[in-house]
């Protein structure tokens, strides 16, 4: 999708770990000193960098749904305030587990021996711990997020359904057609959410409501059909299919939203990577586009907005590093 009106900003970068230790990463995040990697096709699910030079300091994770073990990786939720501690959520199994760099490896301890059980009737996606509670995005039948305690008991949801043209469409189907990335501001006040199928970021607060929504760079919607499947109603979806947002990272003054744009058509294979990366303000403007010198899956980027960490696949598994630009407040 042409994005000259936008005058992105080129970006180069540079191979900060490239080898043995990675197979197909999935998400990115940075915890104190380090990159944390989800790995769900490697030896070890969960890869530890070292940001400074990129070597590996841990691996850990071996396959099964006993204590530190995992089936499904899908996201990495950093504590606010530690430099060592986050937690893992494993969809297959529906659990984040709680893991601290600096302790859980001492004396033979194994990681991730704290966990907690999210239960409800719908698949949940990208938990995040808030205070004594946890939010979600999901497949609920009403409402946008929601709500668990803090010992994984589902209590509610809030915030409204995107709109979606056309009526007669299951709740869970709309959920399913919005999938999503969330993730919160550092503070835990504010939550962004990017769709995967549009081109539609929000910003909410815990209470559901919408602080902002900005106005879509293109303006496409997820292209998708009901179908019925066991008695149930489904998504389908086909080669016509368009990848928005495909990761989200998130600082204190930014929201950095990694952009595909493609079709499974025109990118057999490789439609869920993206070259460009929106960046927003936490009012909802469009304060910047990056393009990147190579196709990425996922992102994470620094306290201080001066570093973007990118996972690629091709031509081989890598962590790409970033200098990034200065980008004015309101430019």
């Amino acid at each position: 999708m042409d994005h000259s009106r936008f005058h992105p900003v080129s970006v180069a970068g540079e191979v900060l770990y490239e080898g043995d230790g990675l197979a197909l990463p999935t998400r990115v995040a940075i915890v104190g000193d380090h990159l944390v990697l989800i790995d769900p096709a490697a030896d070890s699910t969960v890869v530890v960098l070292r940001r400074s030079e990129g070597a590996i300091v841990r691996t850990f994770g071996r396959r099964g749904g006993g204590p530190g073990e995992y089936e499904g990786v899908w996201s990495i939720d950093p504590v606010p305030g530690s430099s060592s501690q986050f937690w893992i959520y494993d969809l297959a199994l529906r659990r984040l587990t709680h893991v601290d760099l600096a302790r859980d490896f001492e004396d033979g301890a194994r990681p991730g021996m704290r966990s907690i059980n999210l239960v409800a009737d719908a698949t949940i996606v990208d938990p995040i711990w808030i205070d004594t509670m946890i939010v979600s995005l999901g497949f609920f039948t009403e409402g946008r997020l929601g709500i668990f305690d803090a010992h994984g008991h589902f209590r509610r949801t809030v915030g409204d359904l995107p709109a979606i043209p056309g009526d007669g469409v299951p709740p869970t189907v709309i959920q399913h057609a919005y999938q999503s990335t969330l993730r919160s501001h550092p503070d835990r006040t504010l939550l962004a959410v990017a769709s995967r199928h549009a081109d539609r970021v929000v910003i909410y607060g815990l209470d559901g409501s919408v602080v902002a929504a900005p106005k879509p760079p293109f303006g496409f919607d997820p292209v998708f059909r009901v179908e019925v499947t066991r008695g149930n109603p489904v998504m389908a979806t086909g080669p016509d299919l368009r990848f928005g947002y495909i990761d989200l990272a998130t600082t204190a003054s930014r929201i950095y939203a990694l952009f595909s744009g493609r079709t499974r058509a025109g990118f057999p294979g490789e439609a869920s990577y993206g070259e460009y990366v929106h960046v927003y303000d936490w009012s909802g403007g469009l304060v910047s586009v990056l393009k990147l010198d190579g196709a990425a899956l996922a992102l994470a980027v620094d306290p201080a907005d001066e570093t973007l960490y990118a996972v690629r696949h091709y031509p081989s598994p890598a962590v790409i590093r970033y200098a990034l630009p200065r980008i004015a407040d309101g430019a």
